[in-house]
C-alpha cells in the first residue's frame, strides 16, 4: 500500500501526525508493518500510539541504512519517471508524481521489502 500527501512547502511534525491519522491511519489493518526511518518528525509518541492504536507495528530503521530502506527504492523509481516526463511547473509536478506513484506495483513493493531483508515470500 502506497499512502501520499503533497505538501507545498516543508513538513513538520505538525503536518506529518495529521498525515499519519487522516491518511495512514485508516488504510492499516492488524499487523500491518509500518517502516520509517529516524526522521525526528517520525519520532513522536503520538505518530506510535495512532499506528499501534490501528493494531499495526512501527518499524524504525537502523539510523542511516538506506540499504534497509524500500522507500528508498519506491523514490528511486519515481524519480526515473519524472525525469522522463519533465515537468515544469508545479501542478504539472503534482500530477507527475501523482502518474509516477500509481506506476508502483504491488510486485514492485514486494521485491524492495524482500531486496530489504523484511520478507522472504
Amino acid at each position: 500500500m502506497v499512502v501520499s500527501n503533497n505538501v507545498y512547502g516543508a513538513v513538520d511534525a505538525v503536518t506529518f501526525e495529521a498525515f499519519i491519522a487522516n491518511q495512514l491511519v485508516p488504510k492499516l489493518w492488524k499487523n500491518a508493518c509500518v517502516v520509517m526511518d529516524n526522521a525526528k518528525i517520525h519520532l513522536g509518541e503520538t505518530i506510535r500510539e495512532l499506528i499501534e492504536q490501528a493494531g499495526a507495528k512501527l518499524i524504525y530503521l537502523s539510523p542511516y541504512s538506506p540499504e534497509f530502506s524500500p522507500i528508498e527504492n519506491f523514490w528511486s523509481k519515481v524519480k526515473a519517471c519524472l525525469r522522463k516526463v519533465k515537468p515544469r511547473n508545479y501542478q504539472d509536478l503534482i500530477n507527475a508524481i501523482t502518474d509516477s506513484m500509481l506506476k508502483v506495483t504491488k510486485d514492485d513493493i514486494r521485491n524492495w521489502f524482500t531486496h530489504c531483508c523484511y520478507c522472504t515470500s
